[in-house]
């Protein structure tokens, strides 16, 4: 039968979609589904053949003439009791128990969880859960998202539910289309996402649009930062593809993910009357969660400068003039003029005055060393050589070595 539904409608299809009118410059609606049908039956066909045939010649003859022999001798074998075709087509992971039904959910990854909730309204409701989604958050985007991303998501849902409730009670949704259904369903179904959607770009790991999580569940947050749909704001060491200026610094920035490129565009706040800038291809590595909640026009509060010793590694906020944001920067303490580093002699850490140094810069460089007050230690400089402001201290080595991996090549002046 499919044989013959197949040879009676494709060329219905087919010159439904190229009879398509020349001023329309997308093929409509129901073109585009009766085309996606026609793909999906053709492709059922070659595997029914396929298999078919695969079948046969697997066979040997005796094989074959006694299944030949058993079919007219037997033919009421063949026929399948309705009540067992039901049986057979129940859904058997529904009937598992809830902790096993859990256990097999926590093992899939995002792409086959987001498609699971495609299947029925019971496995949507499970496979959206936020302890799910949880965890995939946490393992692919733990380290770059902080405190203030999460705020700034909670605002956009707040600004979302304000525009949605100006706007009035909502009408009613398209009603779901048959072809929508098969892109869920059917094995083909990255066609269907690609085609509807009419999106190049689009993958076969992201949902339907019908099978979009709702908007406060960490299942959408986990969407939207997939998909590129939300900015958050994060950190950049070596900010614009490791210009000198800024070698072994770290910006605040407002990042998109691109998935094409496993990579991200950032967005640096304006420097004075300078424009905002935006750089392409940032990578994984170069980005980290703000360790403060600190805005980067603020002056971080120091509270670690009783404990700063000679050896001792830290980030000092800095900025080129009053109207600029602060960056972070990396240096090492050093000890006073008159001391012989000696570290059973060293008095430094007893000394009113901080000298911090930095390393990656020659001796004589007037960017190398400068000294802080340890005590009520507030912003210093001037426009010549840029403002200092707060000092943290470097409490992990994990954030030590990420400095450290980003150490230039040569010293610079």
């Amino acid at each position: 039968m499919l044989p013959l539904l197949l040879i009676s409608t494709v060329p219905a299809f087919t010159l439904l979609l190229v009879a398509t009118p020349a001023t329309t410059t997308r093929p409509c609606k129901l073109a585009r589904e009766l085309g996606l049908l026609a793909l999906l039956l053709a492709r059922e066909l070659l595997c029914h053949v396929t298999s078919t045939e695969a079948g046969r010649n697997n066979k040997d003859p005796e094989e074959r003439g006694a299944v030949r022999r058993n079919m007219k001798a037997k033919p009421s074998a063949l026929v399948v009791a309705p009540e067992k075709q039901e049986e057979e087509m129940q859904f058997p992971l529904l009937d598992l128990p809830e902790l096993a039904l859990d256990r097999v959910l926590e093992e899939l990854s995002p792409a086959p969880l987001a498609a699971m909730a495609c299947v029925c309204a019971a496995l949507r409701d499970r496979c959206s859960s936020d302890a799910l989604w949880g965890r995939h958050l946490r393992a692919k985007w733990g380290r770059v998202l902080g405190p203030a991303a999460r705020k700034e998501w909670e605002a956009e849902l707040g600004r979302a539910r304000n525009a949605a409730a100006a706007a009035g009670p909502a009408r009613p949704g398209r009603r779901r289309g048959w072809v929508d259904s098969l892109a869920c369903a059917w094995p083909f179904s990255w066609i269907g996402c690609r085609w509807l959607r009419c999106d190049a770009t689009a993958v076969a790991a992201e949902p339907p649009e019908h099978a979009a999580p709702a908007k406060d569940t960490v299942a959408a947050w986990y969407r939207a930062l997939e998909c590129g749909e939300f900015c958050f704001p994060a950190q950049v060491y070596n900010r614009e593809d490791g210009h000198v200026g800024f070698v072994l610094s770290c910006y605040d920035a407002h990042l998109r993910y691109d998935r094409r490129t496993d990579t991200f565009t950032a967005r640096y706040p304006p420097h004075g009357r300078k424009p905002a800038k935006e750089e392409d291809g940032v990578q994984w590595s170069r980005i980290r969660a703000p360790p403060v909640t600190t805005p980067p026009h603020d002056l971080h509060a120091s509270d670690c400068l009783e404990d700063l010793r000679p050896g001792d590694h830290f980030e000092i906020q800095w900025r080129k003039n009053k109207d600029f944001p602060y960056g972070w920067w990396y240096g090492v303490v050093g000890h006073q003029e008159s001391c012989n580093a000696n570290e059973h002699m060293c008095r430094c850490h007893e000394d009113d005055m901080i000298v911090l140094e930095f390393q990656h810069y020659a001796p004589g460089s007037r960017w190398r060393q400068t000294t802080v007050s340890r005590k009520g230690h507030r912003e210093t400089g001037d426009e010549t050589d840029g403002f200092y402001g707060g000092i943290r201290k470097l409490q992990s080595k994990d954030e030590i070595s990420t400095w450290r991996r980003f150490w230039p090549v040569d010293v610079l002046n």
